[in-house]
């Protein structure tokens, strides 16, 4: 039998490093993870975001840019970010991307570039929310580049840092909580009897926890109610008090929404589509939307409003549910180019959630609804599944907390609201 041959270490085998340091974090609440190539420090926050969520929360912060291991868990790129929400003073709930897998990981995106600057890497937020994260007994992961301005006083800000792939010299100045050196590549045999590999799928469950705004800075809290007892305490970062945090009485008007209803339909989920307008009263993305079905351009149009900055309700006009991005690319371009929408105008967005309002009906059947959920002011669409049968949605959201004020409004309507992933096509 000849020796094994040898492959170069794979993206798995950086994950399992991640794993395997997890034992050295269980007391820790935040922790910068670098190394000479970013995106296989990438690798290593994700594995040990996978291995130590079973035990807490954890919560994975781009501050490198278009890190996408980060954002094949949870999508979010191109989304609003870290570096928007130091910018402009909005709450992190606002950007927080729950996990696909259902897993107990939120992923912060890096948000408009430049992202490694030291207006954001030595942000005086940063103390509070560690201090938050050590009330809460919550883990926050930075992906934070080596040798970036201000890194040093993000490290400060953290507990130690997880070192990649990156010679002792390097990070002497910093508390070193773990070293990931290079996974020694796998053995591939060379006889006809190789050995099989197996091979990870990121698409599991998607699960929901309500994003509520605990105070002024950006403090977050997550909460989950349901049928079922939560598997974990619910994580809450609040403005970081002297004594144990307690999490701020619900409002009234709080809309709390359980796990999506069919988790199961996450690989076939239609999350793309295509956001036509933005407008700050319900009338104008109304109007677009109205003129668009008039002239039959829009499929399976919704008005969703989502609160941004923490208090301003935005009215977003989307059409269409694609499983791929390429037939939003396609629909958008075509509406370019009927003038529909002007040049310039409009964006593909991932809205991978929806408020359900009916399963399992006829074509006709969801007609009637959607034109009856209509004028009690919610936007409807039906969407045909691969059955033949249709179900009802209202609203497309990047994350389920964004649904919360349309929710409301189904609940005004005597419907309890209901979280979905949206599946199907239009029709």
């Amino acid at each position: 039998m000849s020796a094994p041959a040898m492959r170069p270490a794979t993206q798995p085998a950086w994950e399992d490093e991640g794993r395997r340091v997890t034992e050295r974090l269980h007391d820790v609440a935040a922790v910068v993870v670098m190394g000479r190539d970013p995106s296989r420090a990438a690798r290593v926050a994700v594995g040990i975001a996978l291995a130590e969520c079973a035990r807490r929360q954890v919560v994975l912060a781009d501050l490198v840019g278009d890190l996408e291991p980060l954002y094949a868990l949870a999508g979010g790129e191109d989304a609003v970010g870290l570096t928007d929400c130091f910018h402009e003073g909005l709450p992190l709930n606002d950007i927080a991307r729950r996990a696909l897998s259902g897993d107990a990981i939120f992923v912060l995106p890096a948000g408009s570039p430049p992202v490694a600057t030291r207006a954001v890497l030595a942000h005086d937020r940063w103390p509070k929310l560690v201090r938050g994260f050590t009330e809460a007994g919550a883990l926050l992961v930075l992906v934070a580049p080596l040798g970036a301005p201000g890194v040093e006083v993000l490290v400060g800000a953290a507990q130690g840092v997880v070192v990649v792939d990156t010679p002792p010299a390097a990070v002497r100045a910093f508390t070193v909580l773990a070293t990931v050196d290079a996974p020694e590549p796998p053995a591939v045999p060379t006889t006809a009897r190789g050995a099989r590999g197996g091979r990870r799928t990121w698409m599991g469950v998607a699960a929901l926890f309500a994003i509520a705004l605990a105070g002024a800075g950006g403090w977050y809290a997550w909460s989950r109610r349901g049928a079922r007892p939560p598997e974990r305490p619910a994580l809450t970062v609040p403005r970081a008090p002297p004594r144990a945090a307690v999490a701020p009485p619900v409002a009234a008007d709080t809309i709390r929404l359980g796990d999506p209803v069919n988790t199961s339909d996450s690989a076939s989920a239609a999350p793309f589509a295509v956001e036509v307008v933005a407008a700050n009263t319900v009338s104008g993305a109304n109007s677009v939307i109205r003129d668009g079905v008039a002239a039959g351009t829009l499929p399976a149009p919704t008005v969703s409003p989502v609160v941004l900055g923490g208090s301003t309700v935005w009215y977003k006009a989307i059409v269409g549910a694609w499983h791929g991005r390429s037939g939003a690319d396609s629909l958008l371009a075509a509406l370019r180019a009927r003038g529909t929408l002007r040049s310039g105008a409009g964006v593909v967005v991932r809205v991978p959630f929806a408020l359900l309002l009916a399963d399992g009906v006829s074509r006709d059947s969801a007609d009637a609804l959607v034109r009856g959920w209509v004028g009690r002011g919610v936007g409807a669409y039906g969407l045909l599944q691969d059955d033949g049968r249709v179900r009802v949605f209202a609203g497309a959201f990047e994350t389920p907390s964004q649904a919360a004020p349309l929710a409301a409004s189904v609940r005004d309507a005597g419907t309890a609201p209901v979280m979905a992933i949206r599946t199907g096509r239009s029709y």
